[in-house]
């Protein structure tokens, strides 16, 4: 490790030939000896040393004190101060240039030794930190995201450029607005800020919170926003430090896709009502039989309370449940009489050839399974499959109680309608055999006491 570099600043020559002597044994290298102040000044800026062993009190115009002053303003070189005179006028005088030791005379050179290791490491320490805060500052100041400081009483106290450019403002101009008021007056703006901001207050962590703020300009933009709190020795918050992540494209991004697949289901709805509408017309006496089914499994799907999600596909399930009866006959289908164990047969594979038909199709529900499992039941007594109870899709299930109470209500070319009163002793009969019992309670509920008719 390299010697530490020390310039002497002494008027007295004696006290110069005991420091160069002493401090050598010690390990140091004097790099050089001033005699006045004005002199001390010229080599410091020349020679730049580690540490500078400064007299106070010396001969000229410029005293040791000014001497030292002067240096750390200029330089940043720590200055132990060498005094004979340790009264405290002079130690109060010498404290304003903030030295990093004294050293009395005569000085010992076990108290020499230790007050110059301290103040170089204390100057090297201060140095990493100056770094340190300078690197912290550059990140601060030029990162990617919003950050802010706000006091407890909801001030800006600082933000970094980033902020400023996300909400259109010279960074000295958010210093001192109540962070509130740069809120949109939205219901994802203030009203979300003030729900987020009291949770914040109760201790809770504030993570990727998507909110709506208001730039110079009234311009809305979205972001994401993140809090950090600086709490005092009690606990209480003092300060918060939110980063803030502007997403307005991404925001966009998603909208533009939600508007996008909104089109694609309507679309995906027209064609569907194609499909049914063709299967109708191959048999007229149940015309409209899809449709009356699919609104009834929709109508019970959201009395049990599926998600959106499940209640589109039971919907779009309903609406195309007979498209296997395409591949039969349509004198089979309009029989008034009974059919034959044949004719039977064909029948019973409609749900068979309608998952064939629909199973290549990527709908965003599982529409052909749904279509596949509408005639089995509980017990193991349907088709094509028997499958047994939970075997069963739930939205198959519902499908399935839709399917019967509308079928018999319904005129059939085989048969008068039986009426809904008649459709509903059915399934109250098989409750928990044929069919799931919650589907009934809730198929029930929506005849019997919210009045459910079918258009």
């Amino acid at each position: 490790m390299a010697k530490a570099q020390i310039l002497v600043v002494e008027d007295d020559n004696i006290v110069v030939l005991e420091l160069r002597d002493r401090l050598r044994s010690l390990g140091y290298a004097v790099c050089g000896v001033a005699s006045y102040g004005e002199e001390a000044i010229e080599k410091a800026a020349e020679m730049r040393p580690d540490l500078i062993l400064m007299d106070i009190r010396l001969k000229g115009d410029t005293n040791g004190i000014e001497a030292a002053e002067e240096i750390r303003a200029r330089f940043d070189i720590p200055v132990v101060y060498l005094t004979a005179y340790a009264d405290e006028d002079t130690l109060q005088r010498a404290k304003v240039t903030e030295p990093y030791g004294y050293v009395i005379k005569p000085f010992q050179e076990r108290e020499l030794y230790s007050t110059m290791e301290i103040a170089l490491y204390k100057h090297r320490a201060e140095g990493a930190l100056r770094d340190s805060e300078e690197r912290f500052r550059d990140l601060y100041e030029n990162a990617p995201n919003a950050y802010f400081s706000v006091g407890a009483d909801g001030i800006i106290s600082k933000c970094n450029r980033r902020g400023g450019e996300l909400l259109g403002y010279a960074m000295e101009e958010l210093v001192g607005q109540p962070v509130f008021e740069l809120y949109a007056d939205t219901p994802q703006g203030k009203e979300k800020a003030s729900k987020v901001f009291r949770r914040f207050r109760a201790g809770e962590t504030i993570s990727d919170e998507e909110l709506q703020m208001q730039k110079a300009d009234g311009t809305l933009v979205w972001i994401s926003l993140t809090v950090n709190a600086i709490r005092d020795d009690r606990g209480q918050v003092v300060e918060s430090r939110p980063m803030v992540v502007d997403i307005t494209k991404r925001k966009w991004a998603e909208e533009a896709l939600r508007r996008t697949l909104e089109k694609l289901r309507e679309a995906l709805g027209g064609i569907i009502q194609t499909v049914a509408l063709t299967v109708e017309t191959r048999d007229p006496y149940t015309a409209g039989h899809q449709r009356r089914v699919s609104n009834l499994a929709r109508a019970i799907a959201n009395e049990m309370g599926l998600s959106e999600e499940q209640i589109d596909g039971i919907r779009m399930s309903g609406l195309i449940h007979d498209l296997g009866k395409i591949n039969i006959p349509a004198e089979i289908l309009s029989k008034s009489i009974g059919l034959n164990v044949l004719e039977y047969g064909l029948i019973q594979a409609h749900p068979q050839i309608g998952y064939d038909v629909l199973k290549e199709i990527e709908f965003p529900w599982p529409v052909a399974r749904i279509v596949l499992q509408h005639h089995e039941r509980m017990d193991g007594s349907g088709y094509p499959a028997g499958l047994l109870g939970d075997e069963i899709m739930l939205e198959a299930r519902i499908l399935a109680i839709a399917d019967v109470v509308e079928a018999m209500a319904s005129f059939r070319p085989y048969r008068p309608a039986r009426g809904i009163d008649k459709a509903l002793e059915e399934i109250s009969q098989n409750r928990g055999v044929l069919y799931d019992a919650e589907v009934v309670d809730a198929c029930l509920k929506l005849f019997i006491e919210k009045g459910f008719k079918f258009e």
